[in-house]
């Protein structure tokens, strides 16, 4: 018998604030996260709006991430993400630092390189002086006044650090560690990948989830494939599923999620949030930049996340989308959907936590499995913020403007990545009964 994965512990950042009640109360009240860039490092050249990791007094956290504060206090950014991993650890009630070291815990948080991150600063005023008028960045330029500047250019490319080697040292991790890049759907492959590791017995707890800041350098890679709207105002510029929209908007964020074996959730009397049920992965083996227009990819992967759940469509009782609000995401996602659901498509509501937070790329569906979590207990699903006009071809119960109860018993939570990369999951009541 397969062994059950529940979730034990959650703790996030967006750009609301610190905290998931901050986030789900925001969603709730269909509140907009996405404001103006005043940021002079990344301001106005090339997009003007963004979902922004929030500014954080560390001074409450001093005698509780001492190792973050005093040895890495150049990046705000990767002392943030612990906020996010403390509040995860300690809802969950594992003490870490006495209990990792000796069991099997694994780290599978998704997210960049982050020494990346630590040199963005010091390059952003060279990348600037490198795009031309229409907006396109010269990779030759940027490499001529590196060498005349007498900058190590090596050091822009050190990829030798990840958020799972600080987590694994701040609380004595000694399992595996697993850093998965595969785009917009990274953190729903680590919180898969961790689900099977579970289930299969190698490990009995993982912190998983995924971390992400956007920097100047993403913004223009985004903007050159013309994935990113163009429209300048944070209050229209994001709505995802709406005849108007036109790209999506950069974010920034941290989700984590413990997961733990029940059996041994059930020994030390863990607090069970939910039951992670099924699991899908498919490619679409298509264009890097565009989905599968048959939506293949896309329906394999949440055909194969029911057959793992052992659901039949009509079980899923709410769908928190990919929902990115470009053109040809939302369209392909609702082709998959009804590829799957058929007539029950319409039946199921569906809604966007990224029309108020921007999309977080590699801690998108971390986030979003929060907020799955979250409808779960309360039996409530946030509405899709700036959902106003309908596409004649986009024709589901995207959720407008107010949130809408209703009993919740299986979530699917859907996250597609460039490249053709698709992963899905769900989440659903837990209950003690099932065998």
């Amino acid at each position: 018998m397969m062994k059950r994965i529940v979730v034990t512990g959650i703790g996030t950042v967006t750009p609301f604030g610190l905290g998931v009640e901050l986030l789900w109360q925001s969603l709730l009240n269909n509140k907009n996260g996405i404001t103006k860039i005043t940021d002079n490092n990344i301001q106005g050249d090339v997009v003007g709006i963004a979902g922004i990791l929030p500014k954080v007094d560390f001074t409450a956290y001093q005698n509780k991430l001492p190792f973050i504060l005093c040895r890495i206090p150049e990046d705000d950014s990767i002392k943030t993400f612990f906020v996010a991993a403390n509040e995860a650890i300690t809802h969950s009630g594992l003490d870490f630092l006495n209990y990792s070291k000796t069991n099997r815990v694994a780290s599978f948080v998704a997210d960049r390189s982050l020494s990346r991150i630590l040199y963005i600063d010091q390059y952003a005023p060279l990348i600037k002086k490198c795009i031309n008028e229409q907006g396109i960045f010269s990779e030759r330029d940027f490499y001529q006044l590196i060498e005349q500047q007498n900058i190590d250019k090596n050091a822009f490319y050190n990829d030798c650090e990840s958020f799972n080697h600080y987590l694994s040292r701040v609380y004595n991790i000694t399992g595996p560690q697993l850093s998965i890049s595969t785009a917009c759907a990274s953190s729903n492959s680590t919180i898969g990948e961790a689900f099977l590791k579970i289930q299969h017995g190698f490990i009995d707890v993982a912190i998983a989830g995924g971390a992400y800041n956007f920097d100047l350098n993403a913004m223009i890679g985004f903007t050159r494939i013309g994935a990113l709207t163009q429209n300048p105002d944070p209050e229209t510029a994001c709505c995802p599923f709406d005849r108007r929209r036109s790209g999506f908007v950069m974010g920034s964020g941290c989700g984590i999620l413990i997961l733990e074996e029940l059996e041994h959730a059930k020994r030390r009397n863990a607090n069970i949030l939910c039951e992670i049920k099924g699991y899908g992965y498919y490619s679409d083996s298509f264009r890097s930049t565009d989905p599968d227009p048959e939506a293949l990819g896309i329906t394999r992967t949440i055909n194969a996340c029911l057959e793992m759940a052992k659901l039949r469509p009509e079980d899923i009782s709410y769908i928190n989308a990919h929902g990115t609000s470009t053109q040809m995401n939302d369209k392909y996602e609702t082709v998959g959907i009804k590829n799957v659901f058929k007539e029950f498509s319409y039946q199921i509501p569906i809604s966007s936590t990224k029309s108020m937070i921007g999309h977080p790329i590699m801690a998108a569906g971390a986030i979003e499995a929060i907020v799955c979590i979250k409808s779960l207990q309360e039996n409530v699903i946030h509405p899709t913020h700036n959902w106003k006009e309908r596409d004649s071809e986009l024709d589901l119960d995207y959720v407008p403007e107010f949130p809408r109860e209703k009993k919740i018993n299986n979530v699917l939570s859907n996250n597609f990545g460039f490249g053709g990369q698709n992963a899905s999951i769900i989440y659903s009541k837990f209950n003690n009964h099932e065998n």
